[in-house]
């Protein structure tokens, strides 16, 4: 499959391109950075401007690697080197060019080309690594610092919009946050203030004696902490550096920086809200950079000033709190400093200045915030919050530890409810009371919550810090999680993320955590399934629940990541799960990237390998993700897979199977008719289809089974009996009806199935009753299925059973005795369940006054005005059922029915319906060709009804759809309408072929069915594939050149007539236009006789046309006209037509118009400019 070819695979096609791109690299840098210069001692020069076009595609070949950086790394230093020293020596020597307009278009500055390459290489490899390779030389701290104020200096007059663009602004405030790192003092490299631009905000108090340099620094760092692009991170890092320089923590910048901040925060600035929003971000950046960078004997006296701030805005909400949090980045930011916080507390030189204040108990503060925080409505709030938790818990001891593994698995169990079967009351009180007592409800969870929680699990698991005595509960809620499905009411699933999660949890456990471990947890206390399943260890426990994950979840990353999981406990703890190697190699990575093939394919595949993973997707098959799943695709391919688990399974096991089909159907065990649980329609039909599959494959394992299956079926129709289902009070209501119908006729097959067995059941009445009420509400969508299970039903009973049944159906038409059956869609559905019925091979000897009565009530249906449904998508079936089988049989005797049945056939061969599906049409003319080709012969219509279907059929023959086209072709060799020689010629011919459309034409002008052929071959000759297109077209040219001139304008009559009929929105205007304007162009003879009458005709009607809104019939409409300016009767008329299509509404019309039009001028005296040049073309003011 796609999926897994590695043609496809976008990781094996970087490795196999990734040498030459970095080839293509190495040579396309220097060559951008540098030209020849014979004067200079290398002969090169650096450039001063590069073209967009070089640039952008150096881009791209850095782009290549987004997907897997570290390809890059080995040639990264001489990538990246040359870029680092072109823009020094253009920093040094050529700078005053930067503003220098160049004449080529479009170019950039060497700089900036540069930094929008450097940019993406940070993208690309990340910042930190690629500021590794920045020169570091305090000699041009500087001269950076003066490019950028001159390359910028609008911020100095006003005069002019910035000159730098984001990305080097970006990269420039990173090299210069790289260079503040410099060991010496910065009044050492520091100049005389010359009167340097510096950028501060008012609040902001200036250490004395601070230098020039750090002074510019600080100034430009403050300006874009503010920004809205990327240029904010840089300035940040900047910022923090140089604050927590020893020199600047002696001037006490640290000390105004951090009380700056958080003065801000307490009262901030006026102006626009966004513009505020940035701001925060900004400065809570800093703060977390700077808490996150200094070391604790720094930053200790800073510790409680921001907490305190942080709990006004997060808890009190002071002031425009809610404004600040309004942001996910503010509130990951507000995360992060608080992770910073608690990790200070450790500290020594913290606690010494924590304990002189009143509130010791920081650390809990901190640690209840970051819960509260993974409810968070945004995800990334929710990943930082769970990030930090972990990270926190890592200083914590055991103690701690397991505290606050209890409190995160409380708040998961806290709203979750728990349902008792034998009550169907509810409790959240009884968690962990075992499979048979409770069943989970997470409809009143928070989702949200959940995947936060889940995931703190999963990182505590991942810094393995999560103490041995609380694993069994962590493990045990993951597997809950890895379980987790609920939907909102419009149907949106929810719990992907929590599953997710859990997926992270159990790969990071089978990495982290030794075997020992592992094994010293019992399999008891992890999760009530493994009570039930006879686990060894927890181990397995855990490779079945993933065997289920991969091999059933509706999402191709959760099953991905269940795979990878699965591989990684195998790997990491070999030898204790059986058949492993076997299980990740077919649980694969790819093999579950589809999920057809995941659980068509896999699961039997996984299953085969042994009893564990039968027993456990067997279970999993019973869930939401499989019977119960809210497609029904899905369903179906569920139940089929429970079928073939049938063959998998003993024949004791598969008692065991089924009746755990049935405690899902709610089998009231406890004698609790009266309160079944309340499910939807989805579950019904997914259970139904289960049970039907596992009984029909289950009549085949032995006498032990067939046993079971009588007491299996009773209780099911019993319950169906007394409404604990509800099925079949659903079959009336919209579309759920489809799904119940094709529940049960489903499950009467398969209780047919075992009845043929020789198992007695006392089933009849059920089935029958079932069977009406799926006759009375069957849809086309599901008339086949009742179709079946009333052939099934009809099989099980006596010869005397079955007359009666179909007699009652008979009457029930003909005599009216059932209201319901009296609507015409149900008149129609239960005589073709009849006359499937009645070709059983089966059915008994069945007298000839039923065959009679069938007749009687088909005549009596006609002969009322109904007529068989030719609209759904079986009512090919619906036509080609019983009325032919009746016509075979009893050709002769019963003249009037083929009278009724003439029209119902014209109309089904002309039956060109379209919908959603398609051209459902056509399933209902290859069914009416197939009646005409099968009772041609033996019922000897009369000659004008042959005519008139055989033109048809020959129209069939040459139109747009191949299978259409074969079956016409079919009829029309079995009724012999062709020569024997013309038979066998054309026996090696396709239907696309020139030869057979050539063949076609000529065939129906012998037969003088030409005009009804050109109705299907309009279709062929303009709407069907490119190729079809061209080779009828061919044929048509073929043709024509064989016809005498009054034949060709018998066809331009005839093809005439049809357009006129079409008009203004028919089926054929189209097709006939563009056909009929072909014809105009190929055949320049015809101007050698005058226009027909029939074209004046058309040519008054076709005005109409000028409304329409499809293009491609407007197009095709001015090439008729065109093509008839060569008649001189009509070309004025034609020509005034173009006139006016010269203000239609649509541009392109307009403009398609212009040709024509300017020809036909030409022959004018006029001129054409002064015709076409009297107003815009763009508005419709034309004179």
């Amino acid at each position: 499959m796609g999926i897994t070819d590695e043609d496809n695979d976008v990781e094996v096609q970087l490795q196999r391109v990734s040498a030459r791109v970095i080839q293509e690299l190495q040579i396309s840098i220097p060559l951008f950075l540098r030209k020849n210069h014979p004067g200079t001692p290398s002969h090169e020069r650096i450039r001063k401007f590069v073209k967009q076009s070089s640039t952008a595609k150096i881009e791209r070949l850095v782009d290549t690697f987004q997907e897997w950086p570290q390809l890059l790394d080995p040639t990264l230093e001489r990538v990246v080197q040359p870029l680092v020293t072109a823009f020094v020596e253009y920093l040094q020597a050529h700078a005053k060019f930067y503003r220098e307009r160049s004449p080529m278009k479009p170019v950039d500055p060497l700089p900036r080309a540069i930094c929008k390459i450097l940019y993406t290489l940070c993208k690309v490899r990340g910042p930190k690594v690629i500021a590794r390779f920045f020169t570091n030389e305090p000699a041009i701290l500087e001269p950076m610092l003066d490019a950028f104020d001159l390359w910028n200096d609008s911020v100095l007059d006003g005069k002019f919009p910035e000159q730098l663009i984001w990305e080097e602004k970006y990269v420039m405030l990173l090299w210069l946050s790289h260079l503040a790192l410099t060991p010496f003092d910065l009044e050492s490299i520091s100049t005389p203030d010359e009167g340097k631009y510096c950028f501060l905000p008012g609040k902001f108090s200036i250490p004395l004696k601070m230098p020039v340099v750090a002074r510019r620094l600080l100034g430009l760092g403050l300006r874009y902490l503010s920004s809205a692009s990327k240029e904010r991170e840089a300035a940040v890092s900047l910022l923090v550096r140089l604050s927590l320089r020893p020199d600047m923590q002696h001037l006490q910048l640290h000390r105004q920086s951090v009380e700056w901040v958080l003065s801000s925060l307490a009262d901030p600035v006026d102006g626009n809200t966004q513009d505020n929003t940035y701001f925060n971000a900004g400065i809570l950046s800093y703060l977390a950079d700077f808490l996150r960078s200094g070391d604790s004997r720094t930053v200790a006296s800073f510790l409680y000033p921001i907490f305190q701030c942080m709990q006004a805005i997060t808890v009190k909400r002071v002031g425009t709190a809610d404004d600040i949090l309004g942001s996910a980045v503010v509130r990951k930011l507000v995360i992060k400093i608080h992770r910073h916080l608690a990790l200070h507390l450790h500290s020594e030189a913290s606690s010494s200045v924590i304990n002189q204040f009143d509130d010791p108990d920081l650390l809990g503060s901190i640690i209840d915030y970051l819960l509260i925080s993974l409810g968070d409505k945004d995800n990334p709030v929710r990943l930082t919050a769970s990030k930090s938790v972990s990270v926190v818990a890592q200083r914590l001891d055991t103690e701690l530890t397991s505290q606050l593994v209890d409190e995160i698995a409380q708040r998961l169990k806290e709203t979750t409810v728990f349902e008792r079967p034998e009550t169907f009351t509810t409790d959240s009180s009884i968690h962990g009371e075992g499979p048979a007592t409770a069943r989970r409800d997470l409809s009143a969870v928070d989702p949200l919550s959940w995947h936060g929680l889940v995931l703190t699990l999963s990182h505590l698991i991942f810094r393995h810090c999560a103490p041995q005595e609380n694993l069994s509960t962590i493990i045990g809620l993951l597997v809950d999680a890895l379980d987790f499905e609920q939907r909102s009411p419009t149907g949106t699933s929810h719990g992907a993320a929590v599953r997710d999660a859990a997926c992270f949890g159990i790969w990071s456990l089978a990495r982290k955590y030794s075997t020992a471990e592992l094994l010293c947890i019992p399999t008891s206390n992890v999760h009530p399934r493994a009570l039930y399943q006879e686990f060894h260890s927890v181990i397995e426990f855990l490779a079945a629940e993933l065997v289920i994950t991969a091999t059933l979840d509706p999402e191709g990353n959760i099953r991905r990541g269940a795979s990878a999981a699965l591989q990684e406990l195998v790997g990491r703890h070999p030898d204790l799960i059986p058949n492993g190697i076997g299980i990740i190699q077919v649980v694969d990575y790819h093999a579950v990237g589809l999920r057809s093939r995941a659980m068509n394919d896999v699961t039997l595949q996984a299953a085969a390998l042994g009893a564990l993973y039968l027993k456990a997707i067997s279970v999993g098959m019973l869930s939401w993700r499989a019977i119960k799943s809210p497609i029904a695709a899905v369903r179906r391919d569920a139940a089929d897979v429970v079928g073939h688990f049938i063959r998998l399974y003993s024949p004791d096991s598969t008692i065991l199977l089924l009746l755990r089909l049935l405690l899902a159907l709610d089998n009231p065990m406890a004698g609790q008719l009266e309160t079944p649980r309340q499910r939807t329609i989805d579950e019904w039909h997914g259970l139904y289809l289960a049970h039907a599959a596992a009984i029909r494959e289950g009549c085949f394992k032995g006498s032990v089974l067939v046993r079971c299956l009588p007491t299996t079926m009773g209780n099911l129709f019993l319950l169906e009996d007394h409404g604990i289902f509800g099925i079949k009070n659903i079959v009336a209501h919209g579309k759920e009806s489809e799904l119940a119908i094709e529940a049960l006729c489903m499950l009467l097959v398969a209780a047919s199935s075992q009845s043929r067995q020789n198992i007695m059941l006392d089933q009849a009445r059920y089935d029958v009753d079932i069977l009406h009420s799926c006759i009375k509400h069957c849809t086309g969508q599901t008339l086949d299925v009742v179709r079946s299970a009333a052939a099934s039903v009809i099989g099980m009973l006596e010869e005397q059973g079955q007359q009666l049944l179909i007699r009652s159906w008979l009457l029930d038409i003909q005599g009216g005795r059932n209201d319901q059956l009296r609507s015409g869609g149900s008149n129609v559905n239960l005589i073709t369940v009849v006359g499937t019925v009645l070709q059983l091979p089966e059915l008994k000897a069945v007298p000839a006054d039923l065959m009679a009565l069938q007749i009687d009530v088909l005549v009596a249906l006609l002969s009322n005005g109904s007529r068989i449904d030719t609209k759904s998508s079986t009512s090919s079936n619906a036509i080609a059922g019983p009325p032919m089988h009746v016509l075979i049989d009893y050709r002769g005797n019963h003249s009037q029915l083929k009278e009724y049945l003439k029209r119902p056939l014209i109309d089904s061969l002309n039956d060109h319906t379209i919908d959603s599906r398609g051209d459902i049409g056509s399933e209902v003319r290859i069914a009416a060709t197939e009646i005409i080709s099968r009772t041609n012969q033996a019922l000897q219509w009369d000659d004008s009804f042959s005519h008139e279907a055989f033109g048809i059929v020959y129209g069939l023959s040459v139109e747009k759809l191949d299978k259409v086209r074969g079956c016409a072709w079919s009829c029309i060799r079995s009724n012999r309408l062709a020569s024997v020689e013309d038979m066998q010629r054309s026996a090696s011919w396709s239907t696309t072929s020139v030869e057979y459309l050539t063949f076609m034409l000529n065939l129906g002008k012998r037969d003088r069915l030409l005009v009804p052929m050109i109705r299907g071959f309009v279709t062929i000759a303009s709407v069907g594939s490119e190729m079809l297109v061209r080779n009828s077209r061919v044929a048509l040219i073929d043709f024509l050149d064989g016809c005498s001139p009054d034949e060709v304008l018998t066809l331009r009559k005839s093809l005439a007539q049809i357009i006129q009929s079409e008009v203004p929105n028919g089926r054929l205007l189209r097709p006939g236009l563009e056909v009929f304007s072909f014809l105009l162009d190929v055949d320049p003879a015809g101007q050698e006789h005058a226009p027909p009458r029939q074209w004046r005709a058309l040519l008054d009607a076709l005005p109409q046309v000028h409304t329409s809104t499809d293009l491609p019939t407007l197009q095709a409409l001015v090439g008729v006209y065109a093509g008839l300016l060569q008649y001189s009767e009509l070309c004025n008329t034609a020509l005034a037509t173009l006139h006016r299509l010269l203000l239609h509404r649509y541009p392109s019309v307009r403009f398609q118009r212009l040709l024509p039009f300017s020809e036909a001028m030409l022959k004018d005296t006029r001129s054409v400019s002064q015709q076409l040049t009297l107003s815009g073309w763009q508005f419709q003011t034309l004179c």
